[in-house]
C-alpha cells in the first residue's frame, strides 16, 4: 500500500513543540549513563518530544523517564526509514519481553466452515459463512466472515467480537454497497479475557499475544479465499481486543490499517500515567495478570524504570495507518488514560516522519463514554474508506493534540 499526502497538522504539532519545550527522552538503557547524544541531519525535521534541533544537527535529551525507541544501543539517533527498519526485530523482542509474553508459532492445522447461508439481516446480497480455525489437532477458535454475494476481491474489515450473534453497525453498508468484508474474530474462544488461559485455549502465551496470534492465522486463512483483496486489511479492536488490534498489526505488516477503540493501556495507552489521576497505567499488570507479561509486575511501584512505552508499538505501526479514537471524560474514560495515549500518539510521530506519512499517524478525541459509537465506527469508515477507495479525507481532523501543556 503506497499512500502520500502533503497535508500534515503542523500547527498541533508546532503547538506541543513550543509547549513542551522542557520534555526530554532517554535513550536504551545501554547509554543511559552517556552525555547528550550527538545524531545526524534529518532534512525534513519536525519537532518531537525530546529532539532538539541545533545547527542542523539533533540532539537526543535524556532527563525525562519515556525511553526512546529511536536511539540505537551505540547512543546514535536514527535518521532513516532503513535505520528505523534495522531495529524492528530488537523492539519486537522488547515488546514480547516486558509486554505481550512470546508470539506463538502455530500453523493452521485445517479449517472447518460450519454454516454458510444467504444473511439477509445484514443485506440482501450478503453472504456469510462461519468457521473453525484450527492450530493444532484439537484447538480451534470460531470466525465469521461476512462478503458480498457479487463477484470480486473486496478489501477485509476484521473487528473482534465474542457475542457470535452481535453484527457491526457498520456491517450493512460495507456489505449492501458491494465494498467490503466484514471479519468477526472470537477473541474468547482463543483466550478467555478472566481467570487462567487453560490447555484448551491458546495457554503458550499472555491474552492479547493471544488474540493478535489468532488475527494472523486468520489472514492465513483469508488470503485462501478467491473474494479477498489481501493487500488492505483492517484489523479493529475496542477497549480489550483494542489493545490485540495493535499487537496484531506491529507483529503482522500485513494489516495494512489498525484501528484502535479506547484501548488504553498496552494498547494506545501507556504505562506511565503523566500525572493523570484515576488511570489504569502500569496497574494493568495487576488487575489483568493473565493479558500482559508477568515482567510488567517488576515496574508497578514506579513505571519511570520502564524500558519501554506503548509508543514503540505504535511507532512500529509506520508506514502503516493507525486510527486510535478516545474517550475524554464519561464512564471509565479516563481509566483508558487519554493524556497518555496522546503522549505515545506524539512519541511515536518521528518513525512515520522517516518515511514521509506523518498523516498514517491519527487519532481522535470525543467527549462522553467508555464505548466504541456509532461516531467512532464513522471515523474509522473516513479512514478506512481513504486508503481503500480513495475517498477524500482530512488529516488534520485526526492529528490535533487535544493535550498540549500536559
Amino acid at each position: 500500500m503506497q499512500i502520500k499526502l502533503v497535508i500534515i497538522s503542523a500547527f498541533a504539532i508546532i503547538i506541543y513543540f513550543f509547549s513542551n519545550k522542557e520534555n526530554k527522552i532517554i535513550p536504551d538503557k545501554e547509554v543511559h549513563n552517556s552525555d547528550t547524544i550527538v545524531a545526524g541531519t534529518v532534512p525534513d525535521y519536525i519537532p518531537q518530544p525530546g529532539l532538539i534541533k541545533n545547527n542542523s544537527i539533533l540532539f537526543w535529551g535524556k532527563e525525562d523517564n519515556l525511553p526512546s525507541p529511536f536511539v540505537n544501543s551505540d547512543g546514535s539517533v536514527v535518521t532513516t526509514a532503513e535505520e528505523w527498519e534495522s531495529r524492528r526485530e530488537v523492539l519486537l523482542g522488547m515488546l514480547e519481553y516486558y509486554v505481550y509474553g512470546p508470539r506463538p508459532d502455530f500453523k493452521i492445522n485445517r479449517v472447518e466452515v460450519t454454516k454458510e447461508y444467504n444473511d439477509v439481516q445484514v443485506s440482501k446480497n450478503a453472504v456469510t459463512h462461519e468457521a473453525r480455525i484450527y492450530y493444532d489437532e484439537n484447538r480451534f477458535f470460531n470466525i465469521r466472515v461476512t462478503r458480498p454475494k457479487e463477484e470480486g476481491k473486496y478489501p477485509i474489515i476484521m473487528r473482534y467480537e465474542s457475542n457470535e450473534n452481535y453484527r457491526f453497525p457498520i456491517e450493512k453498508n460495507c456489505i449492501g454497497d458491494g465494498k467490503y468484508i466484514v471479519v468477526a474474530l472470537n477473541n474468547l474462544s482463543v483466550a478467555p479475557d478472566k481467570g487462567e488461559i487453560t490447555r484448551e485455549y491458546m495457554h503458550e502465551t499472555k491474552a492479547i499475544m493471544a488474540w493478535g496470534y489468532a488475527a494472523s492465522l486468520t489472514v492465513d486463512y483469508l488470503e485462501t479465499l478467491n473474494f479477498v483483496d489481501s493487500t488492505n486489511i483492517t484489523i479493529a479492536g475496542m477497549s480489550r481486543t483494542g489493545k490485540a488490534a495493535i499487537c496484531a498489526g506491529i507483529y503482522d505488516e500485513r494489516f495494512s490499517i489498525i484501528v484502535a477503540n479506547n484501548s488504553g493501556a498496552a494498547g494506545a495507552s501507556g504505562f506511565r500515567n503523566f500525572g493523570e489521576n484515576g488511570t489504569q497505567a502500569i496497574n494493568i499488570a495487576k488487575h489483568e495478570p493473565t493479558w500482559v507479561s508477568e515482567k510488567l509486575l517488576e515496574y508497578i511501584d514506579d513505571a519511570s524504570k520502564l524500558p519501554l512505552d506503548m509508543h514503540y508499538a505504535r511507532a512500529l505501526i509506520a508506514p502503516r495507518v493507525i486510527l486510535t479514537t478516545e474517550a475524554s471524560d464519561g464512564a471509565d474514560a479516563i481509566w483508558a488514560g487519554p493524556v497518555s495515549t496522546y503522549k505515545m500518539w506524539l512519541s511515536s510521530d518521528y518513525a512515520f516522519e522517516l518515511y514521509n506519512c506523518v498523516d498514517h499517524n491519527l487519532i481522535h478525541l470525543r467527549s462522553g463514554e467508555h464505548a466504541q459509537l456509532w461516531e467512532d465506527y464513522l471515523r474509522m469508515m473516513t479512514v478506512v474508506d481513504y486508503v481503500c477507495y480513495g475517498k477524500s479525507f482530512d488529516p488534520f481532523l485526526f492529528r490535533v493534540n487535544q493535550y498540549p501543556n500536559r
